[in-house]
């Protein structure tokens, strides 16, 4: 079963950065790894680079507005692991 959101799958699957607003603060990151969560809440792993001191932090992708791609990144963040244990299903990781 794979579904979700395809921007955000495509995003992961192109290594495109992302831009959006979180808690009405924009964020810039590089998404890592999307799924659905043990609550079933569709769950989002980022490298986050501008809009918050966490740099990995976990983003529920309903409370995600005015989501955009940007440009490509090479490589994931340097605490990534795939197969988050944060998710129950994943819809695509890095």
């Amino acid at each position: 079963m794979k579904a979700g959101n395809p921007t955000l799958v495509a995003a992961i699957n192109e290594k495109r950065r992302i831009s959006f607003i979180y808690n009405n603060k924009r964020r810039i990151a590089e998404p890592q790894c999307y799924g659905m969560g043990t609550k079933g809440t569709e769950l989002l792993r980022v490298h986050q680079l501008e809009g918050g001191s966490e740099r990995e932090p976990l983003f529920d992708v309903s409370k995600m507005q005015e989501l955009q791609t940007l440009d490509t990144f090479s490589k994931p963040g340097p605490n990534y692991k795939r197969n988050d244990s944060a998710m129950q299903i994943i819809f695509a990781q890095l």
